[in-house]
């Protein structure tokens, strides 16, 4: 199994997850901005392999990392970043590269608090009451 990392070293409490993941005997991918260098000792040593780029806004840089990922070890089985910050990068990732999860049309429902209250609605889970700004 491969499974990709975005911005493995953030959050930093995370950095357990890819741990033990290459524990597990998974092929750990990471994608990030940081050095290679500036990454903890624990983390460098569970990932197969880091691709810097210099920028994670950068779709474009950042699918040829995924690209190059792909080409080297094969298809991407799960992309993750743990950071809700990069949900939609995530989910872009994922459309593009056919990898299972959330896809960019799915985030509403789970990234929009007001949208999340009217799934529960209708699931008779009560809510607080609130509004849009």
């Amino acid at each position: 199994m491969n499974y990709l990392v975005i911005s493995p070293y953030y959050p930093q409490n995370f950095q357990q997850f890819t741990i033990e993941l290459a524990n597990k005997g998974i092929t750990v991918l990471g994608i990030g901005q940081e050095s290679y260098e500036q990454l903890d000792e624990p983390l460098r040593n569970s990932l197969t392999e880091y691709f810097r780029v210099d920028n994670l806004e950068n779709i474009d840089e950042v699918k040829r990392a995924v690209a190059f990922l792909f080409y080297k070890h094969g298809p991407i089985d799960r992309i993750e970043s743990h950071n809700e910050y990069w949900l939609e990068l995530d989910a872009t990732l994922r459309e593009q590269f056919n990898v299972f999860g959330a896809k960019p049309e799915d985030l509403k429902k789970t990234k929009y608090k007001s949208e999340m209250k009217k799934l529960f609605k209708k699931a008779g889970v009560p809510v607080v009451p609130g509004a849009v700004i």
